[in-house]
């Protein structure tokens, strides 16, 4: 089974003998060399696993993104807490769509899910594995069907015994559509476990816990607020390590817990957006968030956070991460939001 590791440094004590410390006697044995202790981790988490029984069979499956609504009618969504990494985009009109990857923990029903948008490709290629989504313009497919990734949606999925796409009875359309994600993904064990994203706080064997996460250190805050042109992203820390979401004035929750957003990273990426051809007839241009290229970055935990730079080299090249001193933020081990904040937008951090 393929699996990520993470590898911790450990040194192992030498007691001293009494004999050789007196006068005259051989050089002292020298110190042995330290010990690598492997540890086998959630790619998209940063959460370690303490032993080979504890691994879930999710870990050596492929990542499941989706194309996600955030419309009114399409919230709830369904899952959104059990996402490893959830990107918010912005869409013709200034509102805000989801690309939620689910890979660390078994799932069942996710969605709704929506048609492709022309940054998707960019987005989810780094993660790998599987892309659901409902339809879109056919250019923007394309650029997907240049990737690596397996393309499901309703139509592909009719010839697949079972089907892992359905329509569910309490949403109209095109609010509707839904995906048994764990099918899904059982269904391509043969495609890769993805790459990790981000770095994250290594597991310190010794005191049984993580090394503090970068923005441990960082600057005091309450909460912050992504202001697209025609959507709201707030966040605010509960104090017990979590960073609860409300969209557009009310809680954002999810349809199956039944509980409020919440993650334990939150990273504002500011981007650049451009504008396609393409027009939607009733919000106008489709825009194109600019992913592979680099900007300023804020990456928050529950009451802190540090302000650095982004980079994305390729489409599927991880997301790198620095301080202002140049050094790896890393992230606290768990699920993160990205907020793709378009560089006209507001950030707004209340300290």
């Amino acid at each position: 089974m393929r699996k990520s590791t993470l590898k911790i440094t450990k040194t192992v004590s030498i007691l001293a003998v009494a004999g050789l410390v007196l006068a005259g006697c051989a050089d002292p044995t020298p110190e042995a060399e330290p010990e690598a202790v492997v540890y086998p981790f959630a790619p998209l988490t940063g959460v370690a696993y303490m032993s080979e029984s504890e691994i879930p069979d999710t870990n050596a499956l492929p990542a499941v993104s989706c194309k996600i609504d955030n419309a009114p009618a399409g919230r709830p969504q369904f899952n959104l807490n059990k996402t490893d990494i959830v990107h918010v985009q912005m869409v013709e009109g200034g509102l805000t769509r989801l690309v939620a990857t689910w890979h660390s923990q078994p799932v069942d029903k996710v969605g709704p899910v929506r048609s492709v948008r022309p940054m998707d490709a960019d987005i989810a290629a780094a993660f790998g594995g599987i892309f659901c989504y409902s339809g879109g313009v056919d250019m923007f497919i394309a650029l997907l069907q240049d990737t690596s990734l397996y393309l499901a949606d309703e139509n592909t999925q009719q010839s697949v015994k079972p089907n892992s796409f359905s329509r569910t009875p309490e949403r109209y359309a095109p609010h509707n559509m839904v995906v048994d994600m764990g099918l899904l993904q059982s269904q391509h064990e043969d495609l890769a476990p993805p790459q990790s994203i981000f770095n994250y706080a290594a597991f310190l064997d010794e005191t049984q816990d993580y090394e503090p996460a970068s923005a441990s250190s960082g600057t005091a805050f309450t909460d912050l607020t992504v202001e697209y042109p025609d959507a709201t992203s707030y966040w605010a820390g509960d104090g017990s390590g979590n960073i609860l979401r409300t969209q557009d004035g009310q809680p954002h929750m999810d349809g199956v817990s039944e509980e409020q957003v919440r993650a334990k990273n939150v990273v504002v990426l500011e981007v650049q957006i451009d504008n396609t051809s393409f027009v939607d007839a009733r919000y106008g241009p489709i825009p194109k968030t600019i992913i592979i290229a680099s900007g300023k970055a804020w990456v928050f935990i529950d009451g802190k956070y540090v302000e650095g730079t982004w980079t994305k080299a390729s489409q599927t090249s991880p997301i790198e991460l620095l301080d202002s001193t140049g050094a790896v933020i890393k992230l606290a081990p768990g699920n993160t939001w990205v907020e793709l904040k378009p560089d006209s937008a507001t950030l707004t951090i209340t300290p």
